[in-house]
């Protein structure tokens, strides 16, 4: 009897150790999402109460990345956040915010951009925009290219923007 029992013991001490490891893989994957690659499922729900508009799109040569800029609309009576981005256009879209210190500008990656209820967050040259890196197709003035916003409450925002020359400032 006793020997059955260590026997139990280490078959249960086997299993807990493979879900573990098991929980383990899935955090590990989970909190790539937060890396380079956008990984938020192409088939999440769209957003009643966020929307985007006048969306586009710097063109650069590859391999330069790109950036996008939009507005985004919140007409919900709660906050929003905006936590990621992806494009089928693009390998890897990251959000994020120009800074100037000292008369020095640089990028930093946002994780999470609040949009407050019944408000708007502008992504405008020098501030918040879609950082488009990896272009899969060449960047041609006049399209449209698609433009998934991922959202804090796990639903998504489309936008289409619309590609502009290089030296476009603004919509």
């Amino acid at each position: 009897m006793v020997m059955e029992t260590m026997v139990a013991k280490r078959a249960l001490r086997g299993l807990v150790a493979v879900g573990g490891l098991a929980v383990a893989s899935a955090a590990a994957a989970m909190s790539m999402a937060g890396g380079n690659e956008s990984m938020a499922p192409r088939h999440a729900a769209q957003s009643a109460s966020i929307s985007v508009s006048g969306c586009w799109i710097r063109s650069l040569p590859p391999p330069a990345p790109s950036a996008a800029y939009f507005v985004v609309h919140n007409e919900g009576i709660r906050n929003a956040a905006l936590t990621g981005a992806s494009s089928p256009a693009f390998g890897s879209v990251m959000l994020h915010k120009s800074i100037e210190s000292g008369g020095v500008s640089s990028m930093v990656m946002e994780p999470r951009i609040p949009v407050p209820a019944k408000g708007n967050v502008t992504f405008k040259p020098g501030s918040y925009h879609a950082m488009l890196e990896k272009p899969r197709q060449k960047l041609v003035v006049g399209t449209k290219l698609e433009l998934d916003l991922q959202l804090a409450s796990g639903e998504t925002a489309r936008a289409s923007c619309l590609v502009r020359p290089a030296g476009a400032l603004s919509r």
